[in-house]
């Protein structure tokens, strides 16, 4: 089977030879061909490029359409700082009161260069490879929100102005639809969502503020025929009860949660995707641990129908050896 025909039978509930890769490799792409990470960021086809190369290697289900979380905050005004060897982040947030939130307005995905680079880029990717499927990084709103307002004074605007927080989110949101629209008119098939910063709500303020978001944002993907997944970081188990409704056809769990325990909350509404360390088990580790630690995975819920892989996205000096590992276990798993 290829990459798209073992995704797409996988998520059907059909036969496959082995369960899909969906590891978030990230920056590991940029050892295919030596751009560093602000070309990475900055230069769509360099990225895609990248990724196609990283898909066929390291035996991924998917091409990965992404590279950095702050595309959109920098189109709501957060000033962007870009580094050649790691991730750019926010050197300003764009709001530097809640209140000032009423001088934003959604984006539109066509008006904002470096949100715009990734739907080309998903185009670019379905001419350089007809096998894997693109799937597409779009920005939750939790982050989004986090990256214009600044994480830890959002989470208490979310108490001391919650009006004005909800605004923010309901922004982020807007902006994600429109982005997923303009994908969809450049033939998107799959889509994820990172919301790293909903995992640092409490369970009552993630289903309270954030679920509903979700839910529009999934609702819209399911319509469109889009497949769906959901990537949030660090022990989101309190949160899963809320977030396996969302509508995401897959979640992803860190190496925090308890698999066997996810798939007991999940109750079949979504497919369960984790859980190993990416740091101690893939990038300060050799192959031989790597590829048991998937086993192992495997192992702790009877081989259930889930999927496997590193609970977070992969550091950019990953061995590739490890990676590939990846890959080798899910073989010896099989379908």
């Amino acid at each position: 089977m290829n990459g798209k025909e073992r995704l797409d039978a996988y998520l059907a509930g059909k036969k496959v030879d082995r369960r899909p890769n969906l590891t978030i490799v990230g920056s590991v792409v940029t050892q295919y061909t030596g751009i560093d990470i602000e070309r990475y960021s900055k230069d769509y086809k360099a990225m895609t490029e990248s990724a196609v190369q990283a898909a066929i290697d390291l035996k991924l289900d998917f091409i990965q359409i992404a590279s950095d979380l702050v595309r959109e905050a920098e189109g709501l005004g957060s000033e962007i700082a870009y580094f050649p060897d790691k991730l750019p982040t926010v050197r300003k947030y764009a709001l530097d009161d809640i209140t000032e939130v009423s001088r934003l307005r959604p984006l539109k995905t066509s008006e904002v260069r470096r949100m715009y680079d990734l739907v080309e880029a998903t185009a670019y990717a379905r001419t350089l490879n007809s096998d894997i499927h693109p799937m597409t990084l779009a920005v939750g709103p939790a982050t989004i929100a986090g990256n214009t307002r600044g994480v830890e004074d959002l989470l208490v605007d979310m108490l001391d102005e919650e009006e004005a927080g909800e605004d923010l989110l309901n922004i982020a949101t807007e902006t994600i639809l429109d982005y997923i629209r303009t994908l969809a008119s450049a033939g998107a098939t799959y889509i994820y969502v990172a919301d790293p910063v909903a995992s640092l709500f409490s369970p009552s303020m993630y289903e309270r503020f954030v679920l509903p978001c979700h839910r529009k944002i999934f609702g819209l993907m399911k319509e469109l025929s889009i497949g769906s997944r959901l990537h949030m970081c660090g022990d989101t188990t309190k949160i899963l009860p809320f977030s396996s409704t969302c509508g995401a056809d897959i979640v992803d769990i860190d190496h925090a949660v308890n698999f066997a325990k996810a798939l007991e909350i999940a109750d079949g509404r979504c497919l369960i995707n984790g859980n190993i360390d990416p740091v101690a088990d893939v990038f300060s580790c050799d192959a031989a641990h790597t590829k048991q630690a998937i086993l192992n995975a495997a192992d702790s819920i009877g081989r259930a129908r889930a999927m496997f892989m590193p609970g977070c996205e992969l550091p950019t000096r990953t061995p590739l050896a490890n990676a590939r590992a990846i890959s080798e276990a899910l073989e010896e798993i099989g379908g």
